[in-house]
């Protein structure tokens, strides 16, 4: 991969690192430097490292960047945006933490939510990665978790099968105690960087969404699971980096589907993913506000008209 690196003075000494801050920023600069500072303001009982990844922004804003970051960040500069993905894998690659912490850049870290955690990791062996309670910007509770994408989900949907069937779908927004879920929110995935090498990282076919189940799917994959904590939270601002723009929705919503399609192929036969795929089409067909999705829809190849391919 096509990089440059630009690393200031790292703040590595005696002590060992314990977690490894792996931050993407695509064309938003001041999200980036203000969950850098949120990072510096909060976590001080553990040796950790920030590496920012450039997913290949607009000149004007990554000399923004360049010139905000504080001297102990590696900023590394990637020369093509591969997605989300391949972004943390350019980063993990420059990461020296006993722990991996994958955070988006419209993160703000409002306590320290790491230390309890990586301690919790060290004496549960079991876990494979886990995250602390989800707030908005507003103060509000969101979603730290998602239920497993597929037939079932498409039938009755999250509270349909948090009613339903509650000892296998927890309820996303009343987490009392550590729970396990199918997969934890990649705004903020804190993984050991042993397991994440093991299970061969983010996949990067995918440009965008569907990357956290994908990856904690292979963690179950190892007799693992995935956490969510509660007793500790972050905020979350949540598409403070998007245009919300009729044209840009759309492109978002087309990366979604074809995402989801791509995920759910890689572990369900051919059989379950021509009716997981046929429940979506009808879905479609039947809102003609949606049938942009359509040319998604029919091509079994969806993943070759990703954004990845548009550049």
């Amino acid at each position: 991969m096509a990089t440059s690196v630009m690393k200031k003075e790292n703040n590595q000494n005696d002590h060992p690192v314990i977690v490894s801050f792996v931050i993407i920023n695509y064309n938003n600069s001041k999200l980036t430097v203000d969950c850098v500072a949120s990072i510096h303001e909060q976590i001080h009982a553990i040796d950790y490292e920030i590496i920012v990844v450039d997913n290949f922004s607009k000149p004007e804003d990554y000399a923004s960047l360049k010139q905000s970051m504080p001297d102990d960040v590696v900023l590394i500069r990637s020369k093509y945006n591969g997605g989300f993905g391949a972004g943390n894998m350019l980063g993990a690659n420059f990461a020296n933490g006993e722990f991996l912490l994958f955070l988006n850049n419209d993160v703000i870290l409002t306590e320290d939510c790491v230390s309890p955690l990586c301690d919790y990791l060290r004496s549960h062996p079991e876990v494979g990665s886990i995250t602390p309670i989800q707030y908005n910007g507003k103060g509000e509770q969101a979603r730290s978790f998602a239920h497993p994408i597929g037939i079932t989900h498409e039938i009755f949907k999250d509270r349909g099968l948090e009613k339903l069937f509650p000892k296998r779908y927890p309820d996303r927004y009343k987490i009392l105690e550590p729970t396990r879920v199918d997969s934890v929110n990649g705004c903020f995935m804190l993984i050991p960087s042993d397991i994440f090498w093991r299970v061969g990282g983010f996949d990067t076919n995918i440009f965008l969404y569907c990357e956290e189940y994908d990856i904690s799917r292979r963690i179950q994959r190892l007799g693992l699971c995935n956490i969510v904590y509660p007793g500790y939270r972050f905020t979350h601002l949540g598409g403070a980096s998007t245009k919300e723009n009729i044209v840009s929705n759309r492109k978002l919503k087309k990366e979604l589907n074809i995402s989801r399609f791509y995920v759910y192929r890689k572990y369900h036969n051919l059989f379950l993913s021509f009716i997981y795929r046929s429940i979506r089409f009808v879905k479609v067909i039947v809102n003609p506000r949606r049938w942009y999705l359509l040319p998604v829809m029919i091509r079994s190849e969806a993943l070759s008209m990703s954004m990845k391919h548009k550049k």
